[in-house]
Parts: structure tokens; sequence; C-alpha cells
């Protein structure tokens, strides 16, 4: 029983970390238009990794690990802040040299392999998640004893992460086939806009 409440927690903790649509969401949501659910899905595993892979580590070593994270001061941010506004401004590049007429806007370059990795590197640079899973744990304390519990704690986070994002992604692919050129064009501009917002905001906040 200590198991399955764990994983249940495991799950809304996944979640939690998941549901908010930010510059990863809307990126992973751009993946499905862009390249449909099959081609979109490695990017959407990517990023549930790096949730199980941060929460494993917030259980493991999340009391010592936060402080740590607080001490590297804004430098998390500047980085992950300047990512996102070069993706951004990768993406309206691309947008630009193809013109509607020329056809279907371009879909982003690289296999699944490559964006599994671009993906990886995108959700690893926000530490937040794990400063977010060690608050967590350390709600947990005396629940996590073991192994067992610990480990389906775990699970829980990466079967809900990983589960969202394909929805993210297959949300994507559903309006890939639903909506007409000009308004997939719309989409992937207001898409790149909103992630260098983002990233502009947090590059501004970093830097006060």
């Amino acid at each position: 029983m200590d198991i399955l409440a764990m994983l249940a927690r495991g799950a809304l903790a996944g979640l939690g970390v998941a549901m908010p649509l930010g510059a990863i969401g809307v990126l992973l949501l751009g993946e499905g238009i862009s390249r449909g659910f099959r081609r979109g899905a490695p990017a959407a595993v990517a990023v549930g990794v790096i949730d199980t892979l941060y929460s494993a580590a917030a259980v493991l070593f999340g009391a010592v690990a936060a402080p740590v994270i607080g001490g590297w001061g804004s430098w998390p941010a500047v980085i992950g802040g300047g990512v996102l506004v070069g993706i951004a401004t990768l993406g309206l590049w691309r947008l630009a040299a193809r013109p509607a007429a020329d056809g279907p806007a371009p879909e982003p370059a690289g296999s699944g392999w490559q964006r599994f990795v671009l993906f990886l590197g995108l959700t690893a640079v926000n530490p937040a998640t794990l400063v977010y899973f060690a608050a967590i744990t350390v709600g947990l304390t005396g629940r996590l004893g073991t192994t067992a519990t610990a480990s389906a704690f775990v699970i829980g986070v990466g079967l809900a992460s990983v589960s969202w994002q394909l929805v993210v992604v297959g949300t994507g692919a559903i309006l890939r086939h639903r909506i007409t050129e000009r308004a997939r064009r719309l989409s992937v501009l207001a898409g790149n806009l909103v992630v260098a917002g983002l990233g502009v905001a947090m590059l501004v906040g970093a830097l006060r």
C-alpha cells in the first residue's frame, strides 16, 4: 500500500511540474505541429527523462542539492534564457526564409535522436525542477525511507511526466492535420514569440 501511495504521489508531483505550459511546453506543441506525433515523441520523452532524473537526484541528494543550486545564483537563468532566445530566433529566421507561397514551413531540422538530445539539454538547463522536487521530498521525509517507496515515487514522476509531454505533442499533431498552412505558420510565429518572450523575461530577471 505504501508503494502504491508513493507511486500516486510521484505521479501528482510529475504532473505538477509538467502541466504548466512554459517554454518547453510551447516548443513541444510546435514539435507536434511541425513533425507529427511519431517524430515529435522523442522530444517529449527527453523532457520526461530529465524530470525523472531530477526527481531521483532530489530523493537521493535533495537536502544537499537545493542549497548548492541556490548558490549558483543567476547563472542557470542566464544560460536558460539565452538558449530560449537563440532557439526562438532560429525558428523565426527559418519561418521568414521560406515564404508561404513556396509550400509548408519546413519542419525542425534533425533526426529523432538529435531532437531527443536537444530537448534533453533544454530541460536540463532549468535546475528549478530539481529544487521543486527537492522541496517535495523534504515534505515526504520518513516516507521515502526504503528503496521500494523511493523507487515508486520516481517511477510515478517519470510515467506522469512522459505521459503529459506526449499529450502535448499529440495535441500539436492533431492540429497539424486540422489547420490551414497560414494558420500553421501563424502558430509557429506565435510559439516562437512566446518562447523568445519567456527567454527575455528569464534574462531580465536574472540580470537585475
